[in-house]
């Protein structure tokens, strides 16, 4: 619904969906005068959304959310909406922001105690250190808003708010310092980094109205895994995680995070598969609602992906190394292959090459062969590929090479490759066993490579 209104006004009316019944709809009104650029929406949405002139119609849910407002000169201001409120925002013409209505102490208490987990730079990111002067913040954070006298909802659910800040940037944060990292550079955590995921619980249904509450649980579950708190198993990982979770609600909405996460990523497999086992603690009706939605889009997604499914038969290709041998992957049946397709450009791809590398050697001798293929090409590209795998130590389990023609091979599409890194797990007859197998990264995938090879390794 759009609707024109004075230029110098955008009024957000808020329609409700997502975790609960329809309840008051909250209404924004932005001034913006001077028309300068601006931007407000949830804060758990990725990049900007502009606000133009027009009528703008949003939808938030029936619970308070965040949301954050970008004024000219990219100024953040968090903005506390709770349904059935009324928030004006007006930018003067030297761009100042203000933010008055129902929530005018809270919105006025984020502005000033804006918590965005940060240490002086004396202080190494990620160390003990970090952690201890971050919970020393929060906790300073929670008596104050404590003394304030705010509403037991506003205090609640803004305290997870600060603790989930310190959470996404502890577990997301250090997986990006690590994709990033410049040449490989290592980076140092202190010795108690991960202690805290021994006592973590997720128990509150505020957790829900969080912004990136999904990010957060999901990584700490996985790194659960990683350190051996929850069990690896490729065949039934959603159950572990689930059960991982003591609150019902929040473990209904994370099942349908999380199986909309697996389409996003297409492992199809894990779809099917484990759908029947979760569906039973979807339980949470809002939740359970979006269930149809889900296995309609992962029929299409299957349907799309017929030509490679488990199963299927894949397609013989040359390929080369460095010093321009050829092979074709026919020469590799007899064993399972991991086939991992990569260029030097993608950082996530060189993030990977570490975990690559670490479990080719542990199932050296096992019946799995390791292949790096680069689908670097051109004048640029490819001389890069060939300086990296001069200069690279060479990992005697790993075959490194390069597919000819690269990005513009035919077999990318016969393979539906359309971006990277994407790791596929071939059987020894050369079918297909996983089209999107989990990345080396993953404790499962090791955990499926032992029940395929029926190795037992330490």
């Amino acid at each position: 619904m759009i609707r024109p209104i004075r230029p110098a006004f955008i009024a957000l009316a808020a329609s409700v969906t997502a975790v609960a019944a329809a309840s008051a709809p909250a209404t924004v009104r932005i001034s913006n005068p001077a028309g300068s650029k601006i931007y407000f929406q949830p804060e758990s949405l990725q990049g900007y959304q502009e606000i133009a002139a027009p009528d703008t119609v949003i939808t938030v849910s029936d619970a308070p959310i965040y949301y954050r407002f970008v004024g000219d000169g990219g100024v953040f201001h968090p903005v506390f909406i709770t349904p059935g409120s009324s928030t004006e925002i007006s930018v003067n013409a030297d761009g100042e922001v203000s933010i008055k209505g129902s929530n005018e102490r809270e919105n006025r208490f984020m502005r000033d105690n804006n918590y965005i987990c940060r240490a002086p730079q004396t202080i190494r990111t990620y160390s003990d250190e970090w952690v201890d002067y971050n919970e020393k913040a929060i906790a300073s954070l929670d008596s104050l808003i404590d003394a304030s006298g705010f509403n037991q909802e506003f205090a609640a659910t803004h305290k997870l708010y600060n603790r989930f800040t310190f959470l996404n940037q502890r577990l997301g944060g250090l997986t990006l310092a690590k994709t990033f990292r410049p040449g490989g550079q290592k980076i140092e955590i202190g010795p108690n980094f991960y202690n805290f995921l021994d006592t973590l619980k997720f128990t509150d249904s505020r957790i829900l109205t969080i912004p990136k509450w999904f990010t957060v649980i999901n990584n700490a579950l996985e790194a659960k895994e990683v350190r051996g708190l929850i069990p690896a198993d490729n065949d039934s990982y959603m159950i572990s995680y689930a059960n991982a979770i003591d609150n019902e609600k929040i473990r209904s909405h994370y099942l349908i995070s999380l199986l909309d996460l697996t389409l996003k990523r297409n492992y199809l497999t894990d779809f099917e598969r484990q759908l029947p086992a979760v569906r039973t603690l979807i339980t949470d009706p809002a939740a359970a609602a979006m269930l149809p939605d889900l296995e309609k889009e992962y029929a299409k997604k299957a349907a799309e992906a017929a030509n490679v499914a488990a199963g299927t038969q894949m397609p013989d290709f040359l390929f080369k190394d460095v010093d321009g041998k050829e092979f074709n992957f026919s020469d590799f049946k007899g064993d399972y292959v991991l086939l991992d397709f990569w260029f030097t450009g993608c950082a996530p791809c060189r993030a990977e090459m570490p975990y690559f590398d670490e479990v080719a050697k542990a199932f050296d001798g096992h019946g799995v062969k390791f292949i790096s293929l680069s689908v670097d090409t051109g004048e640029e590209l490819y001389p890069a590929w060939e300086k990296m795998m001069r200069e690279k130590p060479h990992t005697p389990e790993v075959l490194s090479v390069n597919l000819p023609d690269g990005f513009n091979s035919p077999l990318l599409g016969k393979l539906n490759i359309h971006g990277v890194p994407r790791i596929m797990l071939i059987d020894p007859e050369g079918k297909i066993v996983e089209s999107y197998a989990k990345r080396p990264s993953d404790p499962k995938l090791r955990q499926q490579l032992q029940q395929l090879t029926k190795s037992k390794l330490l």
